[in-house]
């Protein structure tokens, strides 16, 4: 029995993802990292680093179609709020986004 409640479909899958805070240039970063499932509402992912909640990020996601070159596959670019952070003890965390805008590049 499948007890999903999310009403957009959503993407299992390692989605080459970068992440840039919108934040002051004093608090300002940037890293790589992949999805662990992306969908038209938003997307969870890895990262190196701590995040919080409620923090607006600027996203660059590049999906990947069978067969073709990396430059190819379609690129959405995201402004996005952190909706929830999974912390870990290295200081690294697991975190969901909210697209609040995106567009095809």
């Amino acid at each position: 029995m499948n007890l999903e409640r999310r009403r957009k479909p959503r993407i299992s899958d390692a989605v080459p993802v970068i992440v840039r805070s919108l934040k002051g240039r004093d608090m300002a970063y940037q890293f790589e990292t992949v999805t662990l499932d992306v969908g038209a509402g938003g997307l969870y992912a890895f990262a190196p680093r701590r995040m919080e909640e409620g923090e607006t990020v600027s996203l660059h996601i590049r999906f990947r179609l069978a067969g073709s070159m990396p430059s190819q596959a379609p690129c959405v670019a995201a402004r996005a709020v952190v909706a929830r952070v999974e912390k870990r003890p290295d200081n690294s965390c697991v975190f969901a986004v909210t697209f609040r805008r995106y567009r095809f590049v």
